[in-house]
């Protein structure tokens, strides 16, 4: 599907759009469905994810996803280890004009780590505002998706340390991106539709922010 904006060029100072959404929803799915109808049109791009995106990053994404017991507050502290160095690609790709595509944000450690499993919601919160203050994206894309649907979606034999989780849990972090996206306006589109469904809203979402 092409992405029906003229003229591709750099932007003034870059733009920011995170994908967001619990395990199942189709927000990786989107971005690469994004990332392909930009680089078609020729836009300047970058595509990450903020549980990786670097060297440091990818290699503790290993860490954080893996069945090692811990208290609540290490996948915090590992967050935002993997988001630091994140912030420094993110500041270039804006220096040079470019769409950058995140898979997640911190609105993640609000819906994982401040709901999820119950960290601390002060210092859970306040780390939030500071990832998004330093980030300021232009637009948050949240899939908004039913239990049942996105359990059907999750590969079992492939669930890493969250996937794994009962499905509590992820009602839990439903409810935490409901509170994160009353805090920070997102264009919420229903994750159930189909694949092609979704991906025409989502790219009229993109298009809007490009000729905006």
């Amino acid at each position: 599907m092409e992405l029906m904006v003229p003229d591709p060029h750099p932007l003034p100072n870059g733009l920011v759009i995170m994908f967001e959404g619990i395990d199942g929803a189709g927000k990786t799915t989107q971005l690469e469905l994004v990332q392909k109808a930009l680089e078609e049109a020729g836009w300047p791009l970058m595509a990450t994810r903020n549980l990786g995106g670097t060297p440091i990053g990818e290699a503790l994404r290993k860490v954080i996803k893996s069945p090692l017991e811990r208290p609540p507050l290490t996948d915090l502290y590992i967050s935002l280890a993997i988001q630091e160095p994140l912030l420094d690609i993110i500041d270039q790709a804006r220096k040079e004009g470019k769409v950058i595509l995140m898979d997640r944000g911190p609105l993640s450690l609000a819906a994982y780590q401040v709901h999820g499993t119950a960290i601390d919601r002060e210092t859970g919160w306040q780390q939030v505002a500071n990832g998004m203050d330093r980030i300021k994206p232009e637009a948050i894309i949240l899939y908004d998706i039913d239990m049942e649907t996105a359990a059907e979606r999750r590969q079992p034999d492939k669930a890493d340390y969250f996937e794994q989780q009962p499905a509590a849990y992820f009602q839990r972090v439903s409810e935490g991106y409901q509170e994160a996206v009353e805090r920070y306006p997102a264009t919420v589109i229903d994750g159930t539709q189909s694949v092609v469904a979704v991906q025409e809203q989502t790219l009229a979402a993109v298009a809007k922010l490009l000729v905006a």
